[in-house]
């Protein structure tokens, strides 16, 4: 069943970079080039520094529930999360490692411990809304405003509410990491860009940026490979913009993560124990 989903998941990668290249001219994909190095670099940090938050918002929830693992051992478990995750399609996911590595270690049950991990990325869905109603007043998707303007207003609210009602457990705060996270994930993307030399519209492609984050979890493709691609396709060509760098952009991204995933497995040994 494993490997069926895996050639699935292929299958779906290739149909979607086959429409992409039907539908854009590879000459211009092919006069993109790498301008400053040096902002990939700044976007390679600052991806990472959002992956060390978030394991610091992890951390705040599992304490909620009696988990307190050494962060430099949290950090490291997050990392291998990650590798199972993006590197290691079709097996063992990155969720669930964890949530079995913390069982093993402190016994606290599973149903607790996937409740701290879901929290964790609803907190994280629920403040790309938050964002993106806010940025949607400076682009060119003003045809959506009173829709997108409202998750600006609402998301925060929602998610009050769903903490209140089923993660009672946990604290509220560390959506304000989870802000804070998004919004790092939002400057990776800027610098991307401009390491390609493109300083033009970046509201405009930050928003198809936090769109394609949350399409990207469709587990369709292997680390949102294809799915991201499609929607800045479509959406560029719904705002009358070459679609060409956005998906190089995206791709870059997908290599960024695909690059700070394989660090995790150095880890693996490591976190043998958490404790």
């Amino acid at each position: 069943m494993k490997k069926i989903k895996l050639l699935i998941k292929i299958f779906f990668i290739i149909s979607a970079f086959l429409i992409i290249f039907n539908k854009i001219d590879l000459n211009e994909i092919k006069n993109i080039k790498l301008q400053n190095p040096f902002f990939l670099l700044i976007a390679f940090l600052l991806f990472n520094l959002s992956q060390i938050i978030s394991a610091f918002r992890i951390q705040h929830y599992l304490s909620h529930i009696k988990i307190t693992p050494q962060f430099k051992k949290q950090l490291m478990l997050y990392y291998v999360g990650m590798f199972y995750n993006t590197l290691l399609p079709g097996g063992i996911g990155g969720d669930a490692y964890k949530a079995y590595k913390f069982e093993k270690e402190f016994k606290t049950g599973y149903k607790q411990i996937i409740k701290a991990l879901l929290i964790d990325r609803i907190s994280g869905l629920f403040a790309i809304f938050t964002l993106v109603g806010i940025l949607i007043f400076f682009s060119n998707f003003k045809i959506f405003i009173i829709y997108i303007s409202f998750l600006a207003i609402i998301s925060p609210i929602t998610l009050f509410i769903i903490h209140k009602s089923f993660f009672k457990e946990f604290k509220f705060y560390p959506f304000v990491y989870s802000l804070i996270i998004q919004s790092l994930q939002a400057l990776t993307f800027v610098f991307i860009l401009y390491s390609l030399g493109f300083k033009d519209y970046t509201v405009d492609l930050v928003i198809l940026f936090f769109i394609s984050s949350v399409i990207s979890v469709i587990p369709l493709s292997v680390g949102g490979v294809g799915l991201r691609e499609l929607t800045f396709l479509y959406g560029m060509e719904f705002i009358h913009l070459n679609p060409a760098i956005g998906i190089i952009s995206a791709f870059i991204f997908f290599l960024i993560t695909l690059i700070s995933s394989a660090f995790g497995s150095f880890f693996i040994n490591k976190v043998e124990k958490i404790t």
